[in-house]
């Protein structure tokens, strides 16, 4: 099982800010079909409302929101971001890797947060993704930690 699919992973990303960072993570799962676009606005206004918890390790970013209509199907994706960005999070910022994460319900995404998580615990393995240029290679580096 894969964390995220080739169509759903863009490097070297401008984004003046965090809401166009997390706009263009989630406009890779609007694009394959995953989420509606209202899922994207719902992603910004929980870091509006409960504030940059997203931001859960140093340069690394998690957008999402809670279960809704507005996913289609389960989702991930991930940009890599050419400048980094504050988010707001003094311990964490800024940001150069933001991955968009929809789920359908509260607990149908576990298995994907755990192979998520194994990668993310991997120093070699983010600074590998934050140095690619080629969408292929993300690809294979982030996925085989997908293997049990």
């Amino acid at each position: 099982m894969q964390i995220v699919a080739k169509e759903n992973i863009r490097l070297g990303v401008r984004a003046a800010g965090w809401e166009e960072a997390i706009r263009e993570a989630g406009r890779l799962l609007l694009q394959s079909g995953q989420i509606r676009e209202a899922y994207i606005d719902h992603m910004i206004q929980s870091v509006k409302t409960l504030g940059p918890y997203i931001v859960i390790i140093p340069g690394v970013a998690i957008a999402h929101a809670r279960p809704d209509e507005t996913v289609l199907a389960e989702g991930v994706s991930v940009i890599t971001l050419e400048k980094a960005v504050a988010f707001g999070n003094p311990d964490n910022d800024p940001v150069d890797i933001v991955w968009a994460f929809a789920a359908r319900s509260n607990n149908g995404h576990l298995e994907t947060i755990a192979r998520l998580s194994r990668f993310l615990e991997n120093d070699r393995d983010l600074a590998l993704l934050r140095q690619a240029s080629d969408a292929d290679f993300a690809y294979r580096l982030i996925n085989r930690t997908a293997q049990p």
